[in-house]
């Protein structure tokens, strides 16, 4: 299967990252995790500075590439051995895309101590 260089390149910087987070002495996690991912995507140069800061505000989400999906597979491949010690160990996704003025991609990964059983059905 051929991966394009972009790709590639993007998750090692992933894995990177992810080693630094870690540090010397990280040990991948075990057991069922939760991943939280928001990226802070650039906000258009050619936009109105009303429209910026529009963006800036939340007022305006980026319903443009790239796509959400492809940022999950990207961050969760290159935590792969690093933060944990293999994907099928994550159970649940939180992911955002918004605009911001300082484009970064934030990335939480905590251990699952299962989930309660919850009545969301109203009394009736």
């Amino acid at each position: 299967m051929y991966t394009p260089t972009k790709t590639r390149n993007a998750e090692a910087l992933v894995k990177m990252m992810a080693s630094e987070a870690v540090g010397k002495e990280g040990v991948p996690m075990e057991g069922p995790l939760s991943v939280t991912i928001i990226a802070h995507l650039p906000i258009p140069r050619s936009w109105s500075k009303k429209r910026q800061a529009m963006a800036a505000d939340g007022f305006i989400l980026p319903a443009k590439r790239p796509d959400l999906d492809n940022i999950i597979k990207l961050v969760t491949d290159g935590a792969n051995g690093i933060c944990y010690l293999d994907d099928r160990q994550i159970c649940a996704i939180n992911a955002l895309k918004i605009y911001d003025k300082r484009p970064h991609t934030e990335v939480r990964v905590q251990i699952m101590d299962g989930l309660r059983e919850m009545d969301i059905a109203g009394e009736g």
